[in-house]
């Protein structure tokens, strides 16, 4: 037989709970909804596409370095038409009927060399010119070609800086996905508290209708005994029909948050086949400083973001003083080339090709232009730099606050706990004591009042203490409970 854990709520409560058991198929924990149902929700599901698509592009990055291979095909390239042409020999102008077509096909091998900052390729190709007016073929075939070029000055250094902040990115990729995942979990954290908060009111207002319609009955015997005047009568009366609004409330707000709960999680279940269990306190009493600030520095996505932030600042200034200074390109090329009327010969012997182009930008005089944008960059640098050092100082801040935050939160949960039982032992010693006139109605409203009131304290220290954790446990990725990082847990690394 299925046991039934009585807290100290009241024998209508266990009554209910009993009768709506019957109906329940399944319970609502907030293990369940923050470390299960949570991670197969659509908005974990969008995080994991769009890690995904982090890692894709990480996996092309380092691709791009690999040799690529090309094939090119042009079968067709028509025309019939009269082209102005000019005379070699004396320069005249003539019209030239023009039938031909041209074809060509090629084979290119790319490869990125990365320690200078330049392109090597290899390519091959062959092509075919028709001519139908003369029913003659032509043949141009390039057999073999490499070439290769880089900047003169600086490929080095902005590849080291753009392959480390590619490598800083992917790697606060993973953070943030866990992150990302942990804001997922306060998000369901806070929707099952809320869906809490009215499930426990709504019950503890359904028990209170009880013990005020046992009042009524008291009160109604008191007035006609001439105990009780009509004003407290109706003082009685008005606390039952404000345990009936209470009610009437909560349980409006119990649908509406189950509802939006529901559509948090992604979950379809029908919503009466469901029970809402009271958390279990399971949060560690304490949390060190010196933890937290260990595995922040260590995990938070906030730190290799700031590292990010700092390398790009770098290339930025780097690019500017570039492009400020003396520099070049160059470009070399070598390969064989042959010309023939025939297929065959177009390949023999075929004629060496080379080519070497240097370039050189030197900048002269631009009435200050260029020391202006140099300067510019320098002062965004610099801008950057501040700005890092505030945001470290303020991340810095905001961990102590909420380590204290949670360690005073963990105090007053259970004084608030402890607070909340008292009211109710308290408000059911009352009522029991009101049915045979030894207090005053006065006494009952206001230790309704202060359970209602103790109920709102528990339910808010709750609400923070849970908070605080999860908010420590996302700024340290690390779970102090399984004490584990949660790139372990989920399955990272």
């Amino acid at each position: 037989m299925r046991k039934i854990v009585i807290n100290n709520v009241g024998l209508v409560f266990v009554l209910l709970f009993v009768v709506t058991g019957l109906k329940a198929q399944s319970q609502v924990t907030l293990e369940k909804v923050v470390n299960e149902w949570s991670f197969h929700s659509p908005s974990a599901e969008k995080i994991r596409l769009a890690y995904d698509n982090i890692a894709l592009a990480h996996e092309n990055y380092l691709k791009g370095f690999l040799p690529s291979i090309a094939f090119n095909i042009n079968p067709v390239s028509f025309n019939h038409s009269l082209r102005l042409m000019q005379s070699p020999t004396d320069g005249s102008y003539s019209y030239v009927n023009d039938y031909s077509n041209t074809s060509n096909a090629g084979l290119s091998i790319q490869q990125k060399v990365g320690i200078t900052g330049g392109v090597f390729s290899v390519n091959s190709n062959l092509s075919v010119l028709t001519e139908f007016s003369t029913r003659r073929n032509s043949f141009n075939a390039t057999p073999l070609s490499l070439s290769y070029s880089q900047q003169l000055l600086g490929g080095y250094y902005l590849y080291k800086k753009l392959k480390k902040i590619e490598q800083t990115k992917t790697l606060n990729a993973a953070r943030q996905y866990c992150s990302d995942m942990a804001d997922i979990q306060i998000k369901a954290l806070n929707a099952f508290l809320n869906l809490f908060m009215a499930d426990i009111t709504r019950k503890l207002a359904m028990r209170n209708i009880a013990i005020s319609d046992t009042l009524l009955m008291a009160g109604k015997a008191l007035l006609n005994n001439g105990h009780f005047t009509e004003y407290e009568f109706k003082q009685v009366e008005l606390q039952a029909n404000n345990n009936r609004y209470v009610y009437e409330t909560s349980q409006k707000d119990y649908q509406l948050l189950f509802r939006e709960l529901w559509a948090l999680l992604g979950k379809k279940e029908p919503l009466d086949s469901l029970d809402v269990v009271v958390p279990d306190f399971s949060l560690p009493l304490t949390i060190d400083y010196e933890t937290v600030v260990k595995y922040a520095q260590k995990n938070n996505p906030f730190a290799l973001s700031q590292e990010a932030r700092r390398l790009e600042a770098e290339q930025t200034l780097y690019s500017a003083k570039l492009a400020n200074r003396f520099n070049g390109n160059i470009s070399v090329s070598y390969g064989l080339n042959q010309y023939a009327e025939h297929f065959s010969d177009a390949y023999r012997k075929p004629d060496y090709s080379q080519g070497v182009m240097i370039g050189f930008q030197i900048p002269v005089f631009q009435w200050g232009i260029n020391r202006n944008k140099l300067q510019m960059a320098k002062n965004n640098y610099r801008n950057t730099m501040l700005e890092l050092e505030e945001q470290e100082t303020s991340y810095a801040n905001d961990l102590l606050d909420k380590v204290d935050s949670y360690n005073h939160g963990v105090k007053l949960y259970f004084l608030s706990n402890r607070s909340y039982q008292l009211a109710q032992e308290q408000y059911q010693i009352l009522s029991a004591k009101f049915k045979y006139g030894k207090v005053s109605i006065y006494e009952i409203t206001s230790a309704q009042k202060d359970l209602y009131e103790a109920l709102k304290k528990y339910y808010s220290t709750m609400q923070t203490v849970w908070n605080q954790y999860f908010m420590l446990r996302k700024m340290t990725l690390y779970d102090f409970i399984h004490q584990s990082e949660l790139m372990h847990m989920f399955h990272l690394q």
